[in-house]
């Protein structure tokens, strides 16, 4: 493998450190207050455009990765790609029932009434529903085009999510308190307790 290869690979993951940086940014409190007092009464739209900005970054990415051309690194027909359509599913699954402890309005957007705290659902289980849903699906994407690139965004995803973690719990800690706290200290962070 070249340079000519490797150049795509490292821009690759530059863009995935532009997008957790502007992502973990522009949630931040202090951001969002500077939003509020430059835009006003357009702030409304503040979330709106941040989930817009999340949702079309990212398939970016998964594009600009779709397009490196590359081996694969391990045989990925029969059984793997059973699996990978498996992980894939199931990490959509998880997602679409957090969903259900959540305002769809609200997280798009659509609405400017805070989310109140909840424990409802699967947030019994785990805090990071979505968290655990795409990580799910990261390993079947993986399973699917085991490929260098594709190797590269799961790894890029999985370094990501502790700090996405810290960053949105340090938040929600500011926000709920001991609530929070306590919750934290009983629910797991992304994969639920067997027993």
């Amino acid at each position: 493998m070249n340079s000519t290869f490797w150049m795509p690979i490292v821009l690759l993951i530059s863009g995935w450190g532009v997008y957790f940086f502007l992502h973990s940014l522009l949630a931040a409190n202090t951001t969002k207050e500077f939003f509020k007092q430059f835009l006003g009464k357009g702030f409304r739209f503040y979330r709106l455009g941040y989930v817009a900005l999340s949702s079309i970054g990212l398939l970016f990415l998964l594009f600009w990765n779709a397009s490196i051309s590359s081996e694969h690194l391990i045989y990925h027909e029969g059984t793997a790609r059973y699996l990978s359509l498996m992980f894939a599913a199931f990490g959509v699954i998880v997602i679409k029932v957090s969903f259900r402890s959540y305002r769809f309005s609200e997280f798009v957007g659509l609405s400017t009434q805070e989310e109140p705290f909840t424990t409802d659902g699967i947030l019994r289980s785990v805090r990071h529903p979505m968290y655990s849903g795409t990580i799910l699906i990261a390993i079947g994407y993986w399973l699917f085009d085991p490929t260098v690139p594709t190797t590269v965004s799961v790894i890029c995803i999985l370094i990501y999510l502790p700090i996405g973690i810290y960053l949105e719990e340090r938040k929600l800690i500011k926000q709920f308190g001991d609530r929070y706290v306590q919750y934290k200290r009983d629910v797991p962070a992304l994969i639920p307790k067997l027993f």
